[in-house]
């Protein structure tokens, strides 16, 4: 950085007082490959479904699941190599007993690069839900 303030200092001194330095930004603002909800969700479905069918809810288990089920989402959407994108998985696992789960999220974010996905599982016993959301790093 010292080096381009230098080369900046010396253009500076040898040009007249209304010289305008313009550095732009080298970042590419439009993503080369954009988030893909739609396979991220069939994703989401995939491991819900081979981490939860069958499965009997056990409160001291639930802990080391939803890990699992965040953890293995997020490996699979690396898969995807969405380059300069921030992935955040967000898992819930709950005993089914009649009641019910209002789930929410909120953030800024730009509509043009920026998007998430979710998918639900329920069985006799248990529901699971997992959100994952893309967000563009500029």
């Amino acid at each position: 950085m010292e080096k381009v303030l230098e080369k900046l200092a010396v253009l500076h001194e040898g040009e007249d007082k209304h010289t305008r330095v313009v550095v732009q930004s080298k970042l590419p603002y439009i993503p080369k490959k954009s988030f893909l909800p739609g396979k991220v969700k069939e994703v989401i479905t995939e491991v819900l479904r081979e981490k939860l069918t069958g499965v009997q809810y056990d409160g001291e288990q639930a802990p080391y699941l939803v890990r699992e089920i965040a953890d293995e989402v997020k490996n699979r959407c690396k898969e995807f190599h969405f380059e300069r994108y921030k992935i955040v998985v967000q898992a819930v696992i709950g005993e089914t007993r009649g009641q019910g789960l209002q789930m929410a999220a909120r953030c800024f974010w730009d509509k043009d690069t920026d998007d998430y996905t979710r998918d639900t599982f329920q069985n006799d016993n248990m529901f699971g839900i997992a959100a994952v959301f893309g967000l563009y790093m500029y």
